[in-house]
């Protein structure tokens, strides 16, 4: 299986065309080292802010774990609807585009320019000032040291 090579990493200001396609900043796909992974996941859970992209091969990882789990189980079966009923496929063309669905555009208020931030192992196409007021609102609900939020998700993933 593919790996992402050093993560998507920055935040770049694009413009959404016409035909709602956004392209994908050329420092983020230096980090598509295989052809599959110019397929993406698209997301946008109803508690999101915003579009999420996965590389085929990152989706395929958290499916496999998903697909581990007991479908009888109602929470399974639960999470299972709620994420891949919401979730579809798409192929970057060779300018390096991507597809938005319109229906996630105007949930996510994603119209003319976007942010495109690299979350490392995926990619987030957010409304810019909706992330402006997002980053606001969680700064003052995480107000502790930066530096300790990190360490003890760090310390989480030992």
């Amino acid at each position: 299986m593919t790996e992402i090579s050093t993560g998507f990493t920055g935040s770049y200001r694009y413009s959404v065309d016409s035909k709602n396609r956004i392209s994908i900043p050329s420092r983020l796909r230096r980090c598509i080292v295989s052809e599959s992974d110019k397929k993406f996941f698209i997301l946008s859970d109803k508690d999101d802010r915003c579009i999420k992209l996965y590389p085929q091969s990152v989706f395929r990882k958290i499916q496999e774990v998903i697909d581990k789990a007991n479908s009888f189980d109602p929470k399974v079966a639960y999470l299972k609807r709620r994420l891949f009923a919401k979730t579809y496929e798409t192929d970057m063309d060779n300018q390096f585009r991507i597809k938005l669905d319109p229906e996630l555009m105007k949930k996510n208020n994603i119209n003319g320019e976007c942010l495109i931030i690299g979350m490392g192992d995926y990619i987030e196409i957010w409304n810019p000032e909706e992330f402006d007021k997002y980053m606001e609102e969680t700064s003052e609900k995480f107000q502790g040291d930066f530096g300790e939020l990190l360490a003890s998700v760090m310390n989480e993933n030992k």
